[in-house]
């Protein structure tokens, strides 16, 4: 895709390409009209006119919509025309987590401030019966005080309806942080988010991820059989740390923590930061 900076679009004017993908571009840009930095998601022209695509690009939209959380990236505005597709989102001026960690991995209780926010978000997404399909740091952004915010629905399924992804049965997820149901092609769960967070989890607090080195297959592979190794050389990260990472990327249902009412409580017993505990706040919060 072209680099679009400079360009103006409906009141937006393009100031910096910010990332890219396989399916287009996010820019920084300024809405003239209120004089609003933001953050502007262009799908390539190539895709604008494809049904299946645009199926999902105008899901997220929906989606974003119907989930107003403080920590669910909010969505300005919507529209597609012949030139392609545009999502227009709040700008977070920290980057995402997966910029973050290459300074290094977080402190237990940045880690613990950081899953509360994701896992809050996540309750009302798995309430209201969607799962995001794709928990990894780059869909994780932070805004200037550190605070963390969920992104990109783009995958997200809704439990029920027909599948509409383009890949037609095949690996949707990012291999890094895919739950074992995903690699098999079976369908997903809350479990499925559960799994991508424990593996967020591990690379938040040791800035590695637990399979490191490995090629796309074997990734697939110990994502279904192995479990994520311990954390041992870490001070304050004990037995009840790796026993909550253990349990939410367990590979079998009778092991696994399934939903967030249970994710929530048990995180709240066992990571504990200085000066305060995580998770105390109620469920229904």
């Amino acid at each position: 895709m072209n680099d679009l900076t400079g360009q103006l679009i409906k009141d937006y004017e393009l100031q910096e390409r910010i990332g890219t993908g396989g399916f287009g571009a996010v820019y920084r840009a300024r809405q003239t009209t209120v004089g609003r930095d933001v953050a502007i998601k262009i799908i390539l022209p190539v895709f604008a006119n494809n049904p299946d695509f645009i199926r999902r690009f105008e899901g997220e939209a929906q989606i974003v919509a119907r989930l107003e959380h403080l920590h669910i990236t909010p969505l300005y505005d919507y529209w597609r025309d012949p030139s392609g597709a545009y999502l227009v989102m709040r700008l977070f001026r920290g980057g995402s987590l997966h910029e973050t960690l290459k300074g290094g991995p977080f402190n237990l209780e940045s880690t613990a401030r950081l899953l509360d926010q994701i896992t809050s978000a996540l309750a009302l997404a798995h309430r209201n019966e969607i799962i995001h399909r794709d928990i990894k740091p780059g869909n994780v952004l932070l805004d200037e005080d550190g605070n963390a915010y969920l992104a990109d629905f783009g995958i997200a399924k809704v439990l029920g309806e027909l599948p509409t992804d383009l890949t037609q049965g095949g690996v949707v997820g990012s291999l890094d942080y895919i739950s074992p149901e995903q690699a098999r092609s079976e369908p997903v769960t809350s479990r499925t988010d559960i799994y991508s967070l424990g593996v967020l989890l591990y690379e938040t607090l040791v800035g590695k991820h637990p399979f490191p080195n490995s090629t796309p297959v074997e990734r697939l592979y110990k994502h279904i059989n192995d479990p994520l190794p311990k954390i041992t050389a870490l001070n304050g990260v004990g037995d009840a740390v790796n026993d909550v990472i253990q349990k939410a990327t367990a590979k079998t249902r009778p092991n696994a923590m399934w939903t967030y009412s249970s994710w929530r409580p048990r995180c709240g017993r066992r990571l504990t930061c200085p000066g305060r505990r995580w998770g105390k706040a109620s469920l229904s919060s």
